[in-house]
């Protein structure tokens, strides 16, 4: 059973709010530690991710020319790009950069928040000339970090976000908002921002059946509850790494799992492609040189077999020969997920059209089976129909597929029958492959006739 993505976001809401209570309220869950490096390492890691997770969405725009993924790779670039070089590289320069890396980074973060939340509202259309407008929205987001930068870079004198002591051990009785009225404030913005971005993702996922969206509205949940977490215990920016540097790296891992999995689909979508348009080149060939050429001996045959027995079973075997080219090429050129009761029906109904039977059919619709399992079903019907109209000289065929416990197919006609023991050992070749096709199957096969009285065949897999 597969769950909406409202119902899966909702869940992940509803784990992110407990753990914000639960790190509040109750002191045994919560830790901090003093690490300066794997602060710097989480940093770097949750920025690598993030420009990993827009290259791959990057790729996913240029294959569909969508204004939506344009500003969703955009937003995560630019979250990226503050994490990258607004705090990560000041830290690992080891340099006194003052307050530099709070302020950048937190306005940086806060304008792709707010790209983000843009991309789950934008319209779901695509756009002329893509690709310059990838170097307009590139080459803005690019100016803002710069902007932002010097902005902050060259202002005299800059307040303390955060106290670099905040969040050791001993002063994790509560939660501490303490820090600076802009950073908590810009910290709720974020948390709203990346909820309001869940919202919209959710919804249009649910939509359009995108499965990227579902992803994406995940990670905006845990982006937000990290965010909350932040406002709670303010660790960003400080040597301490506390709950929500850890929950806002899983929210990018999951941004980055949303992005490989389309890319992954995009590949297959690609290789199914591909296989299709060889299905098609061999069906043409088939088509215009064997079916052809068969077609041509069964009226040279034909015209000759009024006098010639010989010839007339020349004409048979070709047009046996042709008919399962015909069926072949039809094979070919039909959808690869193609559902069993609708190929049964166009092979039989094709095959008694011919011979001027009667086909009654009684299909449960939207069976599905593997490809090759439904073209030997299909050819096990369309051998029994044809034996029903040559030999039994049946008016009536009917057709039945049920898919319950087991899937059974039945092919039962009114014709002459005939004696099954009379041919133990030496069947026709038609009630042989038939039978074959059917155990290579793993399947049933059941023959019941008697003279005068039909014949019925059932496959039962």
């Amino acid at each position: 059973m597969t769950v909406r993505p409202r119902f899966f976001t909702l869940g992940i809401a509803a784990i992110g709010g407990a753990s914000a209570l639960l790190v509040s309220l109750a002191s045994p869950v919560r830790f901090a530690y003093s690490a300066p490096s794997l602060h710097i390492l989480l940093e770097a890691a949750g920025a690598l991710i993030a420009l990993l997770a827009a290259y791959l969405v990057f790729g996913r725009f240029r294959a569909s020319g969508r204004l939506d993924d344009l500003v969703l790779s955009c937003g995560l670039a630019l979250v990226s790009g503050s994490s990258l070089f607004f705090s990560t590289l000041p830290a690992a320069s080891g340099l006194d950069t003052g307050h530099f890396p709070t302020w950048a980074s937190l306005l940086g973060r806060l304008l792709g928040a707010l790209l983000l939340t843009c991309a789950a509202f934008c319209p779901y259309k695509r756009i002329d000339n893509p690709g310059r407008w990838a170097l307009v929205f590139f080459g803005l987001a690019a100016s803002l970090l710069t902007a932002i930068g010097l902005l902050v870079a060259f202002i005299a004198e800059l307040p303390a976000g955060l106290d670099p002591a905040v969040s050791p051990p001993e002063a994790l009785a509560r939660p501490q908002l303490h820090g600076h009225p802009i950073v908590l404030g810009v910290q709720l913005s974020m948390a709203a921002l990346y909820a309001a971005a869940a919202l919209g993702f959710t919804r249009r996922a649910e939509r359009t059946g995108d499965e990227l969206l579902g992803w994406f509205a995940v990670g905006s949940v845990l982006a937000s509850t990290a965010a909350l977490h932040y406002f709670l215990f303010p660790s960003l920016y400080s040597k301490w790494v506390y709950t929500g540097d850890f929950i806002r790296l899983v929210a990018k891992l999951v941004l980055l799992a949303g992005a490989a999995r389309e890319i992954g689909r995009y590949w297959r979508s690609l290789a199914a492609v591909a296989v299709l348009e060889e299905r098609r080149r061999i069906a043409r060939d088939l088509h215009d040189g064997l079916a052809q050429e068969l077609a041509y001996i069964v009226r040279r045959a034909r015209s000759a077999g009024e006098a010639n027995p010989i010839a007339a079973q020349v004409a048979g075997a070709a047009e046996r020969a042709l008919a399962d080219a015909r069926r072949a090429v039809a094979a070919l050129t039909g959808p690869l997920d193609e559902p069993l009761d609708v190929a049964l029906a166009q092979a039989v109904e094709e095959v008694a059209d011919r011979f001027g039977q009667n086909v009654v059919l009684a299909l449960q619709p939207d069976v599905r089976t593997a490809a090759g399992v439904r073209e030997d079903l299909v050819r096990i019907a369309r051998e029994a129909v044809l034996n029903a109209a040559r030999h039994s000289r049946a008016s009536t065929v009917r057709i039945g597929l049920s898919n319950g416990q087991r899937l059974r197919l039945t092919i039962a006609d009114d014709g002459a029958g005939f004696e099954p023991h009379a041919t133990e050992g030496n069947e026709r070749f038609g009630l042989l492959s038939m039978r074959e096709r059917a155990h290579a199957l793993g399947a049933e096969f059941r023959l019941a006739s008697a003279p005068g009285r039909g014949t019925e065949i059932e496959v039962i897999l």
